[in-house]
Formats: C-alpha cells, sequence, structure tokens
C-alpha cells in the first residue's frame, strides 16, 4: 500500500534493508513516492559491505538478525545496490530549513536520539528542524528554537505500537503522526516461508500486543 499525503516534499530516513525480506517491493514502492529525498542507514550501509565481500559483516548480520541480507543477495538486486550506493548519509536544506539524519548530527549511521536522550549537542547546528531515525520510536522535541522530529518506524516500530509516520507541517511547525495498520500474522508467516528461524524477528513484534 502506497500512503499518499500529497507532501511538497517526501524524507525517507533510511534502513530499506534489513531484518524483514520485501525490500526489493518497497525499493519499488519508493520509486513511485513524488518529491522523495533519501538517505542511507546502517543496515543499508551494512548490505553494502556484504556486497562488496565482507564476510565477517555477512556472518555477524546472519548471526543477528536473520536471513534477512542473504536472501536479498540472491534477488536480481543490481538496480537496488546501484540506488543505495549513490545516497547520501545527510539531507540538508535551507529553504526549508531541514537537516535529516538517519542517527544524529554527531553520528550519521549509529548515533542514537530517544525520546530521553539529552539534547544540548544541538545548539551547535545550524539548522532550525532535525529529522532523526533510528531508534524506531516516535519523538518530537525541542531545544530553544529547534525541533526534533523522529516519525517512529514503518517496518519495525520498538514502542508497542503500530509502525508509524509523520506530517510535518513547516509554517505552523504541527507534527501529526499517522499509524499505518497491518496483518501481524501474514508478516510472521513471510519470515517462516523466507525459512528464517531467528527469534529476534519475532519476538520484536510482541511488542505490538499492546496497540
Amino acid at each position: 500500500m502506497l500512503i499518499s499525503e500529497k507532501a511538497d516534499l517526501n524524507i525517507f530516513l533510511g534502513d530499506l534493508c534489513g531484518y524483514y525480506f520485501d525490500q526489493s517491493e518497497i525499493f519499488e514502492m519508493l520509486k513511485d513516492i513524488p518529491n522523495l529525498i533519501s538517505i542511507k542507514g546502517n543496515h543499508d550501509q551494512v548490505f553494502l559491505k556484504i556486497v562488496n565481500g565482507e564476510e565477517d559483516c555477512r556472518r555477524d548480520y546472519l548471526k543477528r538478525y536473520g536471513r534477512s541480507m542473504e536472501n536479498l543477495l540472491y534477488e536480481n538486486n543490481s538496480a537496488l545496490i546501484q540506488w543505495l550506493s549513490d545516497l547520501p548519509e545527510t539531507f540538508l536544506s535551507a529553504d526549508p530549513d531541514i537537516a535529516g539524519y538517519h542517527g544524529s548530527p554527531q553520528n550519521n549511521m549509529d548515533g542514537y536520539v530517544y525520546p530521553d536522550s539529552p539534547l544540548d549537542a544541538f545548539q551547535y547546528y545550524m539548522s532550525s528542524v532535525f529529522i532523526l531515525g533510528h531508534t524506531h520510536y516516535p519523538m518530537v522535541r525541542s531545544i530553544g528554537a529547534k525541533l526534533l522530529i523522529n516519525p517512529g518506524s514503518l517496518g519495525q516500530p520498538r514502542q508497542g505500537g503500530w509502525p508509524s509516520y509523520a506530517v510535518f507541517n513547516y509554517r505552523s511547525k504541527e507534527v501529526m503522526f499517522k499509524d499505518v495498520v497491518y496483518d501481524r500474522a501474514e508478516l510472521i508467516k513471510s519470515i517462516d516461508d523466507a525459512g528464517d528461524n531467528n527469534p529476534y524477528l519475532r519476538q520484536v513484534l510482541a511488542r505490538h500486543d499492546n496497540a
């Protein structure tokens, strides 16, 4: 399902790759989203390392997170690999004044900014609005005149709710979080069909039980 908000700008914060098994389908959906800016996530970076023959990285990912990367390697994915390779690690815009990071300005790929993280470091960056990913926790916070937004995750939410995305009105500074309800049983079936016995992929879905 392609979500349409008719936004002036859509920002994808990375991690197309990893965990589950529909990367190629999601890639095709992303290509159809108008006015889309995309940046690279840490799992995308890992996939590119695996493609480039880093076997230690491949074995570690398989052990920790299951067969997602392994299965993707055997698909016809040259266009996806090229797209990921070309992605920048950050998004910076002067008009509107927005910065996008998968992690944080301090650590583009792996920086974690949670709803209770200290924000003092953001005072030293020029942007007034920061769009952040990586934690999978929806968040809107401010420090002085600066606004920080994390839309949550459309792939693997970790806050005990449904997958989510954020709609931001730059003029009013209003942020709306929107849930995306899906069939959990169907997702679990896709894990089984992919032959993945890594327990983490199922355990993290149990956090939705209170949704």
